[in-house]
């Protein structure tokens, strides 16, 4: 009788030892699942972060920029240093074009078009924001506009001074139209040294 006792005790710590075992197993494999459901759920959020529009507004956000989207362009809106831009960016495209709409406004009474066209054409040559103009006819004022396409994936290292640096290169192209256009109203006033009257006027605001 007792070594049926005995034998009972010894099977039912069998069975508890056994099943300690197959409990762990269990629980270090819902561990394991758990594990990689959160990896999987990090993987996501982190795609749809570094994709390009998401990616933008959080580089804005890091360099100091609060942004905003216009509602009737969908483009990301910004101040930086004092200029307000704005940029292109969809998530689908690996390319974001910046923009920097109406810096300057000239009046056409003061300015000879032709020697801002080719002003513009020097600085073109050289830098990497494309400056151009529209002409406001009911103001009698020509606008200056710049714009940039450039690549914007999170591979680019240093992702946050890439687009600071980008956005200064607009402030270069600025002051390159007003060294070039000066240049040209100096060769101008060489030319008419012998007393033509040279029309100057690109003061810009």
């Amino acid at each position: 009788m007792e070594g049926w006792i005995v034998l009972g005790l010894i099977l039912i710590v069998i069975a508890y030892f056994f099943g300690r075992i197959g409990f762990a197993v269990e629980e270090d494999k819902e561990r394991s699942e758990y594990a990689k459901t959160n990896d999987a759920i990090d993987k996501a959020i982190d795609a749809e972060d570094n994709k390009t529009r998401n990616l933008l507004i959080k580089t804005l956000m890091n360099i100091g920029c609060q942004s905003e989207e216009n509602k009737e362009t969908g483009r990301i809106r910004f101040i930086y240093q004092g200029e307000c831009f704005s940029i292109d960016a969809e998530n689908e495209s690996p390319f974001i074009t910046i923009w920097d709409t109406y810096w300057a406004r000239i009046s056409l009474a003061n300015l000879e078009i032709n020697k801002l066209k080719d002003a513009i054409n020097e600085t073109n040559i050289s830098m990497r924001p494309t400056i151009f103009y529209s002409i406001e006819k009911e103001e009698s004022e020509v606008c200056l506009h710049c714009k940039y396409v450039m690549p914007f994936i999170i591979e680019i290292p240093d992702i946050n001074n890439y687009l600071q640096a980008n956005l200064n290169n607009f402030f270069i192209a600025h002051e390159c139209l007003k060294v070039e256009f000066k240049n040209l109203d100096e060769k101008e006033v060489l030319q008419n040294a012998k007393g033509r009257t040279v029309v100057k006027g690109f003061n810009l605001k």
